[in-house]
């Protein structure tokens, strides 16, 4: 009796199947989050891999079985899958740079707590615009776009695709626009601060006896976490925006992989 499901052709394609998903769901922002059990990780890759390898094992070209092969393709899936899920932290990133750029203009670099993603310290602000960006891209169902455009991954750059390199401009450019959103993000504090600071420069000049390094700590505290909360609405404007162009990129990214 023949039992397709153990040929050997279609074992290899389920295994670069759930290479690319395993690979893609564990570098994305919070689906890949270290508070989310093992377990459920393990089950959701395999039960995305068990529903995408019907609709991609005919159109594989048989693999030979060979280690290297095999090693070499299975690399290649593990770097588109990181290249895709390297959109979405690229705009995590930003918010997270955004947040060291006010802490640094507020005077809050010391005020820092651990963060268990990256395994470092990262200021209390950094926190707030990272946990801010999470609860978006839950909103805006970022994390369900991706989980589409990981299974058109294999319809628009199928498994052992030839590569079209210049599509990797598509990656250089987000992460340009990673810096050009944290500076949107953070420029009203950056820039009210920095008249602040002139003014109390003009004051120490003009009447020395006022201690200003005392003053000028509550005062750039108060003013900055007072202008972050009046310019929160833009903060998640552009987060809000950022989430939702990730979309088209993703897509184009995919077509020039491709060479299409």
């Amino acid at each position: 009796m023949d039992f397709p499901w153990f040929d050997v052709q279609h074992i290899i394609v389920a295994s670069l199947v759930m290479l690319r998903v395993g690979t893609m769901l564990i570098l994305l922002p919070v689906l890949g989050h270290q508070l989310i059990p093992t377990q459920v990780k393990i089950g959701f890759i395999v039960m995305i891999s068990l529903l995408i390898f019907p609709i991609v094992q005919d159109q594989v070209p048989t693999i030979p079985i060979n280690p290297i092969v095999f090693a070499i393709i299975a690399m290649q899936e593990m770097l588109i899958a990181g290249a895709l899920a390297l959109f979405a932290q690229l705009i995590f990133a930003s918010a997270q740079f955004a947040g060291q750029l006010m802490s640094f203009q507020m005077g809050m670099t010391v005020a820092n707590v651990f963060d268990p993603v990256t395994r470092s310290q990262q200021s209390v602000i950094s926190q707030l615009t990272i946990t801010l960006a999470m609860l978006l891209w839950l909103v805006v169902g970022a994390h369900h776009m991706f989980i589409h455009a990981l299974i058109d991954s294999f319809t628009l750059f199928p498994i052992n695709h030839p590569w079209s390199f210049p599509a990797f401009l598509e990656l250089t450019d987000a992460a340009a626009l990673m810096f050009v959103l944290a500076l949107k993000i953070a420029a009203p504090i950056m820039l009210l601060l920095t008249f602040v600071f002139i003014a109390l420069g003009l004051v120490s000049r003009a009447v020395p006896q006022i201690q200003v390094f005392f003053v000028s700590f509550p005062l750039t505290i108060g003013l900055g976490l007072l202008t972050m909360a009046l310019g929160m609405p833009g903060i998640i404007y552009l987060m809000n925006d950022s989430f939702i162009t990730l979309s088209s990129q993703v897509h184009f990214f995919l077509r020039h992989l491709g060479g299409q």
